[in-house]
């Protein structure tokens, strides 16, 4: 039941997303690091449509899917469906970007991370192990895998 509550104010944050937004000069053509902080505020993780001329809606965002422009979300019939996969694609997205990771080292310490989640910000330590057995155990006892 938490899991729909959770749906549904993804869904209600994304219910209105623009359509034919004025997008910044070289918006799809700017490496993220180099965008702007005040540029990262109005368009990271933000969907966003564009009317194609047969009447469907390609709906993209800027969000680290890829490394200097927008990344594409999909593609949807009507406006409402749009603004649908905007907040669904975009949820597992995120939710796929704040998984920690493995900072590879052939050495201890052996380090997981929490990547970044915009250009502008630092990857944060989320646990350090002095073994490898250790990190296994980690990755064993909360479901991932450390391959």
């Amino acid at each position: 039941m938490g899991n729909f509550s959770s749906q549904r104010r993804v869904l209600d944050v994304f219910k209105n997303i623009p359509v034919n937004p004025v997008l910044p000069d070289l918006f799809d053509d700017t490496p993220n690091e180099l965008r702007t902080t005040s540029e990262l505020d109005e368009w990271w993780d933000r969907p966003y449509a564009l009317l194609q001329p047969d009447g469907t809606y390609t709906v993209r965002a800027l969000n680290g899917g890829a490394w200097d422009h927008s990344t594409y979300l999909g593609t949807a019939d009507s406006y409402e469906v749009a603004c649908e996969l905007a907040a669904t694609a975009q949820a597992e997205w995120v939710k796929l970007r704040s998984q920690p990771t493995f900072m590879y080292s052939s050495s201890a310490p052996y380090i997981l991370i929490r990547m970044p989640q915009r250009p502008d910000q630092e990857p944060t330590e989320v646990a350090r192990f002095d073994t490898i057995e250790e990190l296994n155990d980690h990755q064993t006892s909360t479901g991932k895998n450390s391959n």
